[in-house]
């Protein structure tokens, strides 16, 4: 079975690697007979592992379940809510900017994506962990910034990042140091300065976000598609995802200088040449969408004019 105790009372729960992606993994916090279950993953994995994990410790997936919460609303996160919610009867919770595509999925590709038409019906058939083939779920808690989930004595704390998403959030496990970081940190594995954002997030919110988290003092790091990060590699994991903010944001000004104007598809089309920055992987629509994201940030901060499409330098 794919569980691993990272500290008592803190289970890892691991899906199948996907090229591009990285792990599809699942947490369990576990205290005093009760077990919380921290993003279900794909419609398909981790799936019934989790069910498993969860009998491996001696508690019961009908009784002993007090929620299972979302980091985000992407579908390699909550593809799994319906069936473990069937499975469990478990509250499910999510952030309140997250909440709609949880219980209507097709949002994701209608709202969140920077995709043509033809690209909108091509997810229909896609086969990556981002393909929308799940039932939506209405969310029976809606989370805030501040609020805090108990788990038998254990407390997590909500931290609204709003980067990856505008709904995405870390949970911070209070007094063990441990943050479950989901797609904010280390979004990829092996390189903390790869990254994604969907159309609803911010660069600037990440960046904010990340520069809190890193005042947390904390010892374990726990991403959704990454190995574990402890201790003194903790520290370097937000120093470089930081890092791969600002390089991101350095390239398409760069790209946007050289050309003199430019739109998303010239400024993508020159950032997959140059390979000077690591670039997101796993679906052609998450650059360009990134790339959107990226020039309403340096819109926002004066540094580049958008009109009918094409960007220029301010």
């Amino acid at each position: 079975m794919p569980l691993s105790e990272i500290i008592p009372g803190v289970q890892l729960v691991k899906g199948k690697f996907v090229d591009g992606f990285g792990f599809l993994t699942s947490y369990l916090v576990h205290d005093g007979g009760e077990v919380l279950v921290i993003d279900p993953g794909t419609a398909g994995h981790p799936g019934g592992e989790i069910v498993k994990a969860i009998e491996s410790l001696g508690l019961s997936p009908r009784h002993d379940v007090v929620g299972i919460v979302c980091t985000h609303g992407h579908p390699d996160h909550i593809g799994g809510v319906w069936r473990l919610k069937r499975q469990t009867g478990a509250l499910v919770m999510i952030h309140e900017h997250d909440a709609d595509v949880m219980e209507t999925p097709s949002l994701f590709i209608e709202r969140r994506l920077r995709l043509s038409r033809a690209g909108r019906l091509a997810m229909k058939v896609d086969k990556s962990p981002i393909r929308v083939n799940f039932r939506g779920v209405k969310p029976d808690c809606i989370l805030k910034h501040g609020d805090e989930i108990r788990v038998g004595s254990y407390s997590l704390r909500v931290m609204n990042s709003g980067g990856h998403s505008k709904g995405h959030c870390m949970f911070y496990l209070t007094g063990k140091r441990v943050l479950f970081s989901g797609d904010e940190v280390n979004n990829y594995p092996n390189d903390a300065r790869r990254f994604y954002v969907d159309l609803s997030g911010s660069l600037s919110a990440k960046v904010t976000a990340l520069e809190a988290a890193s005042k947390l003092k904390t010892e374990y790091l726990l991403p959704a598609h990454d190995i574990p990060h402890i201790l003194t590699d903790v520290s370097l994991q937000f120093s470089e995802a930081i890092d791969g903010v600002r390089q991101f944001q350095d390239a398409i000004l760069r790209v946007i200088s050289g050309r003199g104007d430019a739109d998303i598809d010239q400024i993508a089309f020159d950032l997959r040449r140059t390979h000077g920055v690591p670039l997101p992987t796993g679906h052609e629509a998450l650059l360009p969408t990134t790339i959107e994201v990226a020039l309403r940030t340096l819109e926002s901060a004066g540094l580049v004019e958008g009109e009918n499409g094409v960007w220029t330098l301010a």
